[in-house]
């Protein structure tokens, strides 16, 4: 066993508490040895919104509402 591997005790224990984790039987277990990626792009920005866009479709939105009554 090297110096970077866990004790066979305390792999078991993780073990065990990830099968407790998973519902139902038939999904994969909860254990994931890959690190996070992230789920978009890292240069990827919000969009920016400002207060007078905002209140431009906002009546935007109400005059078409008053239109199709």
């Amino acid at each position: 066993m090297g110096t970077s591997e866990k004790p066979k005790a305390q792999v078991d224990k993780e073990l065990d508490e990830a099968l407790k984790e998973t519902f139902p039987g038939s999904d994969a277990i909860a254990v994931d040895r890959k690190p996070d990626e992230p789920v978009r792009p890292v240069d990827r920005r919000p969009p920016l919104i400002d207060r007078d866009l905002v209140e431009k479709l906002s009546e935007q939105a109400k005059s078409e509402r008053v239109k199709s009554k």
